[in-house]
């Protein structure tokens, strides 16, 4: 699995933020990183990379990521060991939703922090914060995510339209792009499927040539006519997938560059595909 590690490893010889007399501190010795896989993009999550260089087994009851260009940053109690020799633990957590500022598609995240709650294994626990590196290029990347979203939210919506559900057990539909703010040519060049679902224009599906649809200036609506089907669900990804309906997009304005976005969910998205996944789920998705 591809990983984008979050630049330097910061190292950090640590003592309690509160503590009992100096000589019965353990010598905290812990590198944290943040690191992220395609699952965790898939999930909106980071991966909170622990080492424990010191010479005592730790157990990590508590992992905060205190960042302060996110809100709603996920606390988790992991409860995990976390032994001596620098071996690797990774804790899942979401980082939240960027706070974006105006109209800036490369923001720079603010200096972030790693808080853990933990103990030796006979020893009192402690808390310690630990900075993660500063600038910090996979915070900037997700924080620019999230706020290109919003930015395109203001110009455009994407979404889905009506359903069909056809015998095969495969659903036809609409993606429809909306203008909400840009005067200028709105271009949607591509969009995927979910980690389950498929998503493909009709009728050449893989074929399609890309863009997939141009908004010219002066109109406000562009239908594209899509099919929605199981063919990647399996049951690895049923076991896995904590996000089914997540579907990326890629618009240009003016023809800039891409940006990312998704297309957005509804109840009646949700209604709709059900059927296509309780299918997978019943091991028959050969259409």
């Amino acid at each position: 699995m591809r990983r984008i590690a979050a630049g330097l490893v910061l190292v950090a010889a640590l003592s309690a933020c509160s503590s009992p007399e100096p000589a019965q501190q353990p010598d905290f010795k812990l590198r944290v990183e943040l690191t992220q896989g395609r699952v965790d993009e898939v999930r909106h999550t980071v991966q909170v990379s622990l080492h424990n260089d010191g010479p005592d087994k730790l157990i990590v009851e508590q992992v905060e990521l205190q960042a302060p260009s996110f809100t709603g940053a996920e606390t988790v109690r992991p409860n995990a060991w976390l032994p001596p020799g620098g071996l690797q633990v990774d804790v899942p957590l979401s980082y939240g939703k960027g706070i974006c500022a105006g109209d800036d598609l490369k923001p720079k995240a603010k200096a972030a922090y790693v808080a853990l709650r933990l103990h030796t294994e006979n020893g009192p626990v402690q808390d310690v914060r630990l900075p993660v590196a500063d600038p910090n290029p996979m915070l900037d990347k997700l924080l620019g995510i999230d706020c290109q979203q919003a930015y395109l939210d203001r110009q455009a919506t994407l979404t889905f339209g009506p359903w069909t559900h056809l015998p095969s057990g495969w659903v036809d539909g609409t993606v429809i792009v909306r203008r909400t703010g840009f005067k200028g040519t709105i271009t949607l060049r591509e969009f995927v499927g979910s980690i389950l679902l498929e998503v493909l224009p009709t009728p050449l599906r893989e074929n399609t040539p890309k863009p997939y649809g141009v908004l010219p200036p002066g109109t406000d609506e562009l239908k594209i006519p899509i099919v929605v089907d199981g063919e990647r669900c399996t049951p690895h990804a049923l076991a896995e997938i904590k996000k089914p309906y997540v579907f990326p997009a890629w618009v240009s304005l003016d023809g800039g560059e891409p940006l990312y976005t998704e297309l957005k969910i509804t109840d009646a998205e949700i209604a709709a595909f059900k059927p296509v996944i309780d299918a997978c789920a019943a091991g028959h998705t050969q259409m």
